[in-house]
């Protein structure tokens, strides 16, 4: 593209000058104070943010010392809880192993000391032989005179299983009941060697039978509203919730024992992981004092810490979710993977403010307004760039039109020319001696003045219809004549290049209202193209027929054909397609504009098919005319 006109460049500077450059300053200082604005509000946010966990922090190291103080006290006793309901778990570090609650239970260990004495095991250990070997009925005159012989509730309670197990098993249902009745009534404290309560194996049989279902339900519950049961203990129970769901009346109370139950396998699960990833957890120093941590584990999220100074060393384990949840309704926030951390005492705790802080209205008026006016401005400013920039392409792409037309034109009329003036000035000096190659010299001569006609009638046809002076004379005239006089004004340059012209023409007459000057040229103006655009190819088809009420005339040629994105401008005026093999071609650009106004004045159209390296065929379809 040519560069820019002295005329185009004042105006271009003066737009500038006078309305880009203030906008531009505008929209700079609208975008630096909107920049500042929003600076400032994201930096209080984060001081509000950052204040606000502290605030959180505080609460919760305030609210985790209150149940570390409560929390380090001697072992529950049964029927005993925790005090804070958050408490999921209070275990104890022997050496660097982490014992847990059920693993210390005083009641246990109480009733598995007493089972294991001398004078009492043996006993046990020769009835259960007896059962095994000589039957039912001395096995049980030997439980009855363990149960006479014991010296402590526990080890009765625990004879008295054995026996009713022995009883059961032997298919004595109905005098193992009255054992395990007494069982079912015992207190939680007299357990087996597990630390299984032995009411709980009474309840697991009267749950299989379906009797004394009230006595049943009461113990499980009893035993579920411990804080922690022993392994074993939660599989029995799980067992026995499985069996209330009889008779169907009881299916809600039953699904919520079910679901107590499986709360306490899971915290029993995670406890034990908890005991197997301790030592990575980090809250023990070196030197093996506690350090000041609350680390969040496991799927059930758990805040764990350890206190003792120095020992005995206590770990409590709280659940997160009761523990945050007042919190994040009371402070509006969330506590999330990301967000802004708690500190050093809380590794990986972050929370999120449910909500930013809201902008004052005023805030947000003038925001808004100034958002309005920047965009305003840089609106008007897009469209007087828009409105300058376009009328400065036209321009441009005129000039640069009209130069490239005029280097065509001029091209166009030198060849001829020059071909004229040689032939001639070769005859004047006589040089020719051979009355035929005289005659020829003159053939050339006239063909060559034809092709300038031709040339220069084209271009003032082009003129007249820019200028809207072109007049078209319409009268009825046979398609077959218009197609063999255009023939016959370039049967010289086509065989002088060698083309093989092979022509059909459909022998019915054709007969169409046209301007026959017309027609010709846009017939000359194909005929013409596929002369220039065939390279290496020296063949062209023009057919004549009749097709669905038109007289169809097509032009085919094998030469270089055309891209699909240049075939829809090739109709425009002085449009040719960027090739390099274009840009060795002579023309200007108006051939094919010319043919689509005539045809389009005819009342026609014209269709192209075309691909690169493969031909073009050009189909001029005009409407015949009516018979009367």
């Amino acid at each position: 593209m040519h560069s820019l006109r002295p005329g185009h460049r004042l105006r271009l500077l003066l737009f500038l000058g006078a309305v880009l450059a203030p906008c531009m300053i505008l929209v700079a200082l609208s975008i630096q104070i909107v920049r500042q604005e929003r600076e400032l509000r994201e930096k209080r946010r984060v001081d509000e943010q950052r204040q606000l966990a502290r605030e959180i922090r505080n609460d919760l190291a305030a609210r985790l010392e209150a149940i570390q103080r409560d929390e380090i006290r001697t072992d529950l006793e049964p029927g005993q809880s925790y005090r804070h309901r958050e408490v999921a778990l209070v275990a104890w570090l022997d050496e660097d192993k982490l014992v847990l609650p059920w693993e210390r239970d005083r009641a246990a260990r109480t009733s598995r000391d007493l089972i294991s004495k001398a004078d009492f095991e043996p006993a046990l250990r020769d009835c259960e032989r007896s059962n095994l070997v000589a039957g039912h009925p001395l096995a049980s005159a030997c439980f009855q005179q363990v149960l006479a012989a014991a010296k402590h509730p526990a080890q009765a309670a625990y004879a008295r299983f054995l026996w009713a197990d022995a009883l059961d098993r032997a298919g004595e249902r109905a005098r193992a009941e009255g054992p395990f009745r007494a069982l079912l009534n015992a207190g939680p404290e007299l357990t087996d060697e597990d630390g299984v309560p032995l009411n709980l194996h009474a309840a697991q049989r009267f749950a299989e039978s379906g009797t004394h279902r009230k006595e049943v339900v009461e113990r499980i519950r009893a035993a579920l509203a411990r804080p922690w049961l022993p392994p074993v203990a939660c599989f029995l129970v799980s067992q026995v919730a499985a069996r209330l769901d009889r008779p169907p009346a009881a299916a809600a109370e039953a699904r919520e024992i079910k679901e107590a139950a499986a709360a306490h396998v899971r915290l029993v699960e995670q406890a034990q992981s908890l005991q197997n990833d301790f030592a990575r957890l980090g809250l023990l120093a070196v030197d093996g004092r506690p350090t000041p941590l609350w680390v969040s584990y496991g799927d059930e999220r758990w805040l764990v810490g350890a206190t003792g100074e120095p020992k005995p060393t206590a770990v409590i384990a709280v659940r997160a979710k009761e523990l945050f949840q007042p919190i994040e309704t009371r402070r509006a926030v969330r506590f999330a993977a990301a967000g802004e951390s708690l500190g050093d005492t809380f590794p990986g705790l972050t929370i999120v403010p449910v909500s930013a802080v809201t902008p004052s209205a005023s805030g947000d008026f003038e925001r808004q307004l100034l958002f309005f006016t920047v965009l305003l401005v840089a609106a008007a400013t897009a469209f007087g760039a828009y409105l300058l920039w376009r009328d400065l392409r036209r321009e441009m792409a005129a000039v640069e039109l009209r130069a490239q037309f005029v280097a065509s034109v001029s091209h166009e009329l030198r060849t001829p020319l020059t071909a004229i003036r040689m032939f001639a000035e070769t005859l004047q000096m006589g040089r020719s001696k051979d009355p035929e190659t005289a005659s020829e010299y003159l053939e050339t001569i006239v063909n060559e003045c034809e092709r300038l006609s031709r040339l220069v009638d084209g271009v003032l046809l082009f003129a007249k219809l820019e200028q809207g002076k072109k007049t078209y004379h319409f009268r009825s005239v046979p398609v077959a004549e218009a197609v063999a006089a255009a023939v016959r004004a370039l049967r010289y340059p086509l065989s002088q290049q060698g083309f093989d012209l092979q022509l059909s023409v459909e022998p019915d007459p054709l007969t169409i209202r046209a301007d026959r000057d017309a027609l010709e040229q846009a017939i000359l103006n194909l005929l013409t193209n596929a002369m220039k655009y065939s390279g290496d190819a020296r063949q062209i088809e023009l057919s004549l027929f009749r097709h669905d009420g038109d007289a169809v005339i097509r032009v085919t040629d094998h030469g270089v054909g055309i891209a699909p994105e240049a075939r829809l401008r090739i109709f425009e005026k002085f449009y040719r397609a960027p090739t390099p093999e274009n840009q060795l071609i002579p023309g200007t650009g108006l051939g094919l504009a010319l043919v689509a106004h005539i045809v389009k004045a005819h009342g026609g159209r014209v269709e192209v098919e075309s691909a690169p390296g493969r031909g073009s065929t050009f189909s001029l379809h005009l409407p015949l005319q009516s018979k009367l």
